[in-house]
């Protein structure tokens, strides 16, 4: 059943199950959020309308009195199951957009799920792999070895004799989250409408980032793909085991993959492996995915890193990953490198090059709060530096003055600071200083190698070349704007002077820029199609001549771009 939300967009995709958004306000009351109901209640909207015509179940648990808001906040999650878990657990990695408190409390949130039946699994698989299950698989356990809010886990093993685990989707997870992921949408607007503040912060962008991250999730051939690329970029690294996967017993709601025998990290000591060494390896690993693939397993914590005979470790669990193109790994290079010189004016700037900020930034408040996020290590020794708790610091800070750090980079930040945690754990005497340089070396010997350079320097020309070839066309276009007198100039300065002096620079400019153009066309034309006979100091004269053109539009070029970057030219 649907419910139409009256000056809603779209308002039929919103509300689609009546009885699972009776059910989400019963567990806001539940938790001591009634008076946020109410006032939904009792606004003089359809939403208002509609919930009155609830009956919510129950009242307030008198246990709510009792804890923190946070606390509240993390049981409703958990009490609405996988969306809002999930919700939850994307959250906890986002420093920007809920408190620290809120954030201590959402990472404790944890699937607590009765597992589904063998049958309902049997059924899917056989729907989806096309075929029974005793024909994909030689044997098939059927108590799950782990359930979780998604889906569950059972041991198998193919007819070839390998053996797997095979991830199965919990029937109806899907339908129920396009349905919680409507509801939230809906509430994210009417917060966008009734609370301008709030639009800073991009609620409805933020449901959608979370829609898309949980479709992804929901669809296992994204986790299959990301296995395949961790297997080849490790794939020479003969200590770092990422599981094979098996496409033919694998599909959008069924993944198979290679079984690890193994323990969790933290317990590789009864394995009688060394655990000092495999911190090193496990950060190492993590590192490498930083700064030299820049595709990280975004939640490395001891429960999906594995320690195996032979001293080697296992990542499990890829659904959640994170991606940094090669700009932002260079700026991260930078800040890091600030911090170990603890240079503040560099920490700043390279913050100031991995955000976005639409307004005017104080750069001198902002330089003084990095300057006092960076005092803590000041006298430290670096080796004693928690540098990754040190960056999570500044994004935050960079927060605060509207600075947005991209998504992608909080993960990277907890991801380090999770492993780094781990590891610390395992070997309290961990040099992280020595630990990152070797990869901060080779990220900035591939950022100043010639061969990049050139590249760049190739394509910046390519760009210029295109820009010229546009350039006659858009100036044709401005003067037979100014033709026809349809030639706009809005002036935002009262200084009719300065502005007529503004106005002639820029004519002066743009016919310099025709002549320019002229100049290296006709020189072109000169040198193919001229057929003059005679030398000019030894030089067939349309060569001399066309030579000339170009040194002529070089010059003039070099004229143009130098009036461009005066700085007495800035305020133009």
């Amino acid at each position: 059943m649907t419910y139409e939300i009256p000056g809603l967009p779209n308002p039929v995709h919103y509300i689609r199950d009546l009885k699972r958004f009776q059910e989400i306000l019963s567990v806001l009351v539940s938790h001591g959020f009634g008076q946020l109901v109410m006032e939904l209640q009792f606004s003089d909207t359809a939403l208002g309308r509609l919930i009155s015509s609830f009956r919510l179940a129950g009242t307030a648990d008198d246990r709510a009195s009792a804890v923190t808001v946070a606390e509240r906040i993390r049981l409703v999650f958990q009490d609405l199951g996988p969306t809002f878990i999930k919700l939850g657990q994307i959250l906890s990695t986002r420093p920007d957009l809920v408190s620290d408190e809120i954030m201590a409390e959402l990472q404790r949130l944890q699937d607590n799920v009765p597992p589904f039946a063998f049958w309902e699994a049997r059924s899917l698989i056989e729907a989806e792999l096309g075929k029974k299950l005793e024909d994909a698989f030689a044997s098939f356990d059927e108590t799950p070895l782990g359930t979780a809010s998604i889906g569950q886990v059972y041991a198998a093993r193919l007819h070839s004799g390998a053996d797997v685990v095979v991830k199965v989707q919990r029937p109806g997870v899907r339908s129920l989250i396009e349905s919680d992921t409507d509801l939230m949408l809906m509430a994210a607007r009417q917060l966008e409408r009734r609370l301008p503040a709030l639009r800073a912060l991009d609620p409805v962008g933020i449901v959608e980032q979370f829609r898309r991250a949980v479709r992804r999730e929901l669809d296992y051939t994204h986790e299959m793909r990301n296995a395949r690329r961790f297997g080849a970029a490790f794939e020479e690294n003969p200590r770092i085991v990422v599981p094979s996967v098996y496409p033919e017993q694998s599909s959008r709601l069924v993944f198979t993959m290679q079984r690890i025998r193994g323990v969790r990290i933290t317990e590789a000591a009864s394995l009688g492996i060394d655990p000092r060494d495999l911190a090193g390896v496990a950060v190492d690993a993590v590192l490498t995915m930083v700064f030299e693939h820049g595709f990280f397993h975004a939640d490395p914590h001891p429960g999906n890193i594995f320690a195996l005979e032979g001293g080697k470790i296992a990542f499990l669990d890829l659904g959640m990953v994170g991606h940094l193109d090669e700009g932002l790994r260079f700026r991260l290079v930078d800040l890091i490198v600030a911090l170990v010189e603890n240079d503040v004016d560099a920490a700043a700037r390279a913050l100031l090059a991995m955000g976005v900020h639409d307004g005017p930034i104080d750069r001198a408040l902002f330089t003084a709060d990095v300057s006092e996020i960076m005092e803590k290590i000041v006298g430290v020794p670096i080796s004693e530096v928690c540098l990754c708790e040190l960056i999570q610091d500044l994004f935050n800070g960079a927060r605060r003055h509207k600075i947005k750090i991209p998504p992608d980079c909080y993960l990277m930040g907890k991801a380090l600071l999770t492993v780094e945690s781990v590891a610390r754990n395992l070997d309290p005497g961990l040099d992280i200083e020595a630990a990152v340089t070797p990869h901060l070396k080779r990220l900035m010997a591939i950022r100043h190698a010639p061969a990049r350079i050139g590249r760049l320097v190739w394509r910046r020309l390519g760009d210029a070349v295109d820009a010229m070839g546009d350039l006659p066309g858009q100036v044709s276009e401005v003067l037979g704007s100014m033709q026809q007198g349809r030639l706009t100039v809005r002036v935002e300065t009262a200084e009719q002077g300065r502005t007529m002096m503004q106005i002639e620079r820029l004519i002066g400019k743009m016919t310099a820029a025709l002549i320019l153009a002229a100049l290296v066309l006709s020189s072109a034309m000169f040198i193919t199609f001229s057929k003059l006979e005679y030398l000019i100091m030894g030089v067939p004269a349309q060569l001399f001549l066309g030579i000339a053109g170009y040194l002529a539009a070089a010059l003039l070029g070099l004229y143009l771009i130098r009036n461009v970057v005066r700085k007495t030219d800035g305020d133009v």
